[in-house]
Formats: structure tokens, sequence, C-alpha cells
């Protein structure tokens, strides 16, 4: 029942209809809400783990989205690497949840987007999406302003540079790396002093990239990251797909019940692991009072 309902979206009057069609008896809704409810509780544990896991990782994707909660706003959040992904629902999308999952600070990386989040809660080492940046820098292109225009062309023509740089950092000595890179830089320094002229867009945009310069860069020197948000934008679409199906949850069980079978289903997928195995081996243990299954990768 649990794995139907979280990993095939199957609804409570099509559990229902299951039970009494191929299983031959009559479950209330009442009861099969129940029987989730016992799953839910059986995920405790593994989720608490990952919980404290994932505050211990040296970098984290992280993103949000919309979610209902009874016709409420709430919100989606994910942190994930590779191998993890933690999902959680909350009321805010404000920098408290942050703090909430991670702590008052967090010393790995958070590779995200530019929202005031992620720009208040500033881990050391952050990095921003470029995907983001990008699309951003080519909207000014589509402006009518020509200065703004000419000024989006020219930044464009330098991230290509760089990502072109980047994509050969091992086919290429490291000084001369380092020293092509900085030539590029230089470049976007010098053409973000001569924006007299710009737009209004034009002028944030290159605010933007002088305050967070660092930020915008770091994957030009650290290799362990990605220049982009793109892995927790693809773990969370999967949720904003569900979010259509059932139109989101009705209680703070729904919410909790969501949070924790994504979280086991998306991270037993991404560690190639039954999700269906880890579901039977949370309910034992819950039942015979044994060691939880874990969500924490197995180190090789």
């Amino acid at each position: 029942m649990g794995y139907m309902k979280g990993s095939l979206h199957v609804s409570y009057t099509n559990l229902g209809y299951f039970a009494k069609e191929i299983l031959g008896f009559n479950l209330g809704r009442s009861t099969i809400c129940n029987i989730v409810s016992c799953v839910n509780k059986a995920l405790v544990k593994p989720y608490e783990e990952l919980k404290e896991h994932i505050s211990e990782q040296p970098h984290l994707h992280i993103d949000e989205t919309g979610w209902k909660d009874n016709g409420l706003s709430h919100w989606v959040w994910v942190f994930c690497t590779k191998l993890v992904s933690f999902f959680y629902i909350s009321k805010s999308r404000a920098s408290k949840v942050l703090e909430e999952i991670l702590g008052q600070t967090y010393k790995g990386t958070i590779i995200s987007d530019f929202f005031s989040a992620y720009i208040k809660y500033s881990s050391e080492f952050q990095q921003f999406c470029l995907a983001h940046l990008i699309r951003d820098i080519k909207f000014l292109t589509t402006l009518p302003d020509k200065a703004t225009q000419l000024f989006g062309e020219k930044l464009l023509l330098h991230f290509k540079h760089i990502f072109q740089l980047w994509h050969r950092k091992h086919e290429i000595p490291k000084e001369e790396y380092q020293k092509q890179i900085k030539n590029i830089q230089d470049d976007i320094q010098l053409l973000l002093k001569q924006n007299d002229n710009l737009a209004k867009k034009g002028l944030t945009m290159s605010k933007r990239l002088n305050k967070h310069w660092d930020s915008i860069f770091r994957f030009l020197f650290d290799f362990s990251l990605s220049p982009t948000n793109n892995l927790a934008e693809q773990t969370i679409r999967t949720l904003v797909i569900l979010s259509k199906i059932t139109q989101g949850s009705r209680s703070q069980m729904g919410r909790q019940w969501n949070a924790r079978i994504w979280t086991a289903i998306s991270t037993c997928r991404k560690q190639n692991r039954s999700i269906w195995t880890f579901l039977q081996e949370a309910v034992n243990s819950l039942y015979f009072n044994s060691s939880p299954p874990s969500l924490i990768p197995i180190s090789r």
C-alpha cells in the first residue's frame, strides 16, 4: 500500500478498489489512511538520519518549488547530492528553512539560484547557478535599449569563452588555464565599469556580477563544483508533476508523508537500490523493533 501510494501515485480510492478486486477484502478509507500512516512512521528514523547526513556534506544542490496543503501555499525544498535527496515541506520560503535543515551556519558550498533566501543565508563558499544567470543575460539582448543589448551580447561572449576553457581544464596546464581565466575575468571587469549608458536591467546585472563575483566564478577553481543547479531542478521535478496530479496534501501527516516517501524513493533510485525492499525493511523495523535501514550511501 505504501509503495503504491508513494511510488505509483495511486489514490486512496483506487487503493480501496485494489484491495477489494485483487486481494478480495474491503478496506475503508480510514483503514487505508492508517496503513499509509504506519509506513510514514517507519520512515521517520531513516529520514532524520539523512537530515543529519546532508548537513555534513561538502556541497549541496538546493531548490524549492510551490506546494499546496489543504489549499494553502507551502513550499517543497530539496537538498541533494548525486547520491541522496532530502525533501522538506514548509510554509516558509525564507532563509529560516535553511537554518532549520543545515543549522545557523553551513561550512560547505550551497549551489543554488539567486533567490534572496540563499543570498541571506550566504554559505561561505556559495556557488550560484550560471544557467539562471545566463538566462537573465540573454534577456538583456532582447531589450530595446541598444547599449544594454550590446552589454548583454558582450557578456554572453565572455561566458562562452569561460565555458569553452572550463571544459578543457584537464587538458591545459594549470598555470596557462589560470592565466586565460584571469584574462577573461579582467575583460568582464572592464566591461562592468563601462555601464554609464545602461538601462535599469543592465545596471542590475552589473551590480549582481560585482556583488557576487566570487560566488559566480568559484567553480572555475574548485573542480568538484558544478556551475549549474540542474541536479536539484531535476530532482525536484517529480514532485512538481506529483503536485499537479494530487493537488498537494491535506494535512501535516500528508506533508510528512510526501517529504519522507520521496526522500526515500529519490535516494534509493540515485543509489540504484530497490525502494520496495527498503520499505519492507523499514516496516519490519517498526513492527519488530529492529534497526531501521539507512539511506546514507555506503562508502566504498
